[in-house]
């Protein structure tokens, strides 16, 4: 095998950078095929409420005994993806993202052959949808990684919102399917999803990163000339990639930074992360997609809840849908402004919506509303609050300590969503002026915090994102 040294030196005769406009398809292409398993992810979450009945799943699948199983069933799913996104950073360090990313369609499929084969069986629903939140909550960690690791910052947006689009689309075929098929043929298509997955994934390269980091410089090479096309760049690559070679619990080296900037640039890109998790799950965004059924039939829409929810979804996959092609033009600051000031005007509509509602001082010709704000709300999040928090992480912390950071701040992200969830199915019927009251308070404090705090890290290296975090600390002079 070539060392490294010797392979650097190969490659000295080499420009580190070149004036070559970076091919981006086979970038692309790879990302979103590694996205086809959030897909997957958008089955388990959306479609699982009634469009009727409060206390049952689906229209066409089972009845519940009580409230609180059907609350359990809908949201048990988080608790495991909480625990998948756990190790899932390290894991994939470990055996690759690529390789990691493939081994997710195995509890991927296995809870949904549980669900299928026993569709009369509480509990073993349970169990298979625990299943599916392992992969899920996994599969929300790897794909950013893989992502990272693939991407030209160029396109690196791009790449990042192919794992919300897919799984808006998921939870849109969910929305529809579960209204049209039984249980049983709902989990069987669910669980046919992660081999095509497999099938269409597998030709992809593993991260270049990975394959540097295990010595296989020659793999590493072959991975990058596929991605990029050629090998102008791979130079360059691998003089980063050296400089990211330092231990995990060790903050990032970098020369223009004194080691008080480096803790700072680090800090502060741990405390954006978890903001803006906070601010996307807060905001209520998944208890709407999860109970739209059940929002639409207690609000007194004229529309049929199923048929809302629907329509809801189309509006989310399109909103997600403009993201692709907006997110490495317009940048991701502007659009996470956007999103979270249409946000909280949304859901002060809804306050106000409910707050008539409850007074009885609401026309008939009004009750059309819910679906208009809903459908208004659920677009302008996934135009920046649904995506971006996803995949910022990696772009704030950079390669080298993302492993862990993604780890936690997905993990994080999934806890605060099973309390929304296990809250908003109560909260909604009883309480729902002083729920969407909070839900606005909350948005409003994080549409301040992006305006004063979250830079631009769009078409940004890892050193200027860094420089930008700590620039107090940049050392301006030898």
């Amino acid at each position: 095998m070539l060392s490294e040294s010797s392979f650097n030196g190969e490659m000295e005769k080499q420009p580190l950078l070149s004036s070559k406009k970076i091919p981006i398809r086979r970038s692309l292409l790879a990302s979103f095929l590694a996205s086809l398993m959030s897909f997957t992810s958008g089955t388990v979450v959306g479609g699982w409420t009634a469009p009727q009945h409060p206390e049952t799943v689906g229209e066409m699948m089972f009845m519940m005994e009580t409230m609180e199983e059907m609350s359990w069933v809908v949201s048990i799913y988080v608790i495991g993806a909480l625990l998948g996104a756990l190790p899932a950073g390290q894991i994939s360090r470990t055996v690759g993202r690529k390789k990691f990313l493939l081994l997710l369609a195995i509890p991927m499929t296995v809870g949904w052959l549980l669900i299928m084969l026993f569709v009369n069986e509480v509990y073993l629903i349970l169990v298979g949808r625990f299943l599916c939140g392992l992969s899920l909550g996994a599969v929300t960690v790897a794909v950013p990684l893989y992502n990272y690791d693939v991407a030209p910052n160029v396109c690196r947006g791009r790449g990042g919102v192919f794992l919300d689009f897919m799984l808006c689309a998921g939870i849109l075929y969910s929305y529809v399917s579960s209204s049209l098929l039984g249980l049983r043929m709902f989990a069987l298509t669910c669980a046919i999803f992660p081999l095509v997955f497999c099938a269409l994934f597998w030709r992809m390269p593993e991260s270049p990163l990975y394959l540097y980091s295990r010595g296989r410089f020659l793999d590493a090479k072959s991975a990058l000339i596929w991605l990029q096309g050629d090998d102008s760049t791979v130079a360059a690559a691998f003089d980063e990639y050296a400089k990211l070679q330092t231990e995990d619990d060790a903050l990032p080296v970098d020369k223009d930074l004194q080691p008080s900037g480096r803790k700072q640039a680090f800090t502060k890109a741990v405390v954006l992360s978890l903001a803006l998790a906070t601010v996307q799950r807060l905001s209520g965004a998944g208890a709407i997609i999860q109970y739209t059924a059940k929002l639409f039939s207690i609000s007194g829409s004229s529309v049929a809840p199923n048929t809302a929810s629907i329509i809801t979804g189309i509006f989310q996959l399109t909103g997600s849908g403009i993201t692709i092609f907006l997110i490495d033009r317009v940048g991701r600051r502007i659009l996470l402004l956007i999103s979270s000031f249409v946000v909280v005007a949304c859901l002060a509509m809804l306050t106000l919506y409910f707050y008539f509602l409850n007074k009885g001082m609401l026309a008939d010709s009004l009750k059309i509303l819910p679906i208009i704000i809903v459908c208004m709300f659920i677009s302008f999040f996934r135009l920046g609050l649904g995506p971006i928090p996803w995949f910022i992480t990696t772009e704030l912390i950079g390669a080298d300590h993302s492993n862990r950071a993604q780890s936690y701040i997905v993990s994080y992200s999934w806890i605060l969503s099973f309390v929304v969830m296990k809250t908003f199915v109560t909260l909604v019927d009883d309480f729902p002026v002083a729920l969407w009251l909070v839900y606005t308070v909350i948005s409003v404090f994080g549409y301040l915090f992006i305006l004063f705090f979250v830079p631009e890290t769009n078409n940004k290296s890892t050193v200027e994102i860094r420089l930008s975090l700590a620039k107090t600390y940049h050392i301006n002079s030898s």
